[in-house]
């Protein structure tokens, strides 16, 4: 099997004729090459621009937390508040304001 495998790669490497490249002047190889260039840039101009869109959401992701978090820690002192309330008041004995039992 080697043999005929060594034997059909000598066959094929003498019928195909060597590719070789194509002269390319070094104006067209600087075209190529700027043209790779600007590509690139282009693509991370792009990433770039998405990088901030994603940066800018989580800013206003966490502000909105923080917002939330705001909100509830009020909601809470307020609640705390009166409770604290009640619980004087039900000590001084007006009984209208004592939990339940």
């Amino acid at each position: 099997m080697q043999m005929i495998t060594l034997t059909l790669a000598l066959v094929l490497a003498a019928a195909a004729p060597e590719a070789q490249p194509a002269e390319v002047s070094p104006e067209e190889e600087r075209a190529e090459l700027n043209r790779q260039q600007a590509e690139l840039a282009q693509k991370q101009l792009e990433q770039n621009a998405a990088n901030q869109e994603a940066v800018r959401a989580h800013e206003e992701a966490v502000k909105a937390y923080e917002a939330e978090k705001a909100r509830v820690e009020r909601a809470h002192q307020e609640a705390m508040a009166k409770w604290q309330a009640d619980v004087a008041a039900c000590q001084a004995g007006d009984r209208g304001r004592c939990v339940p039992r």
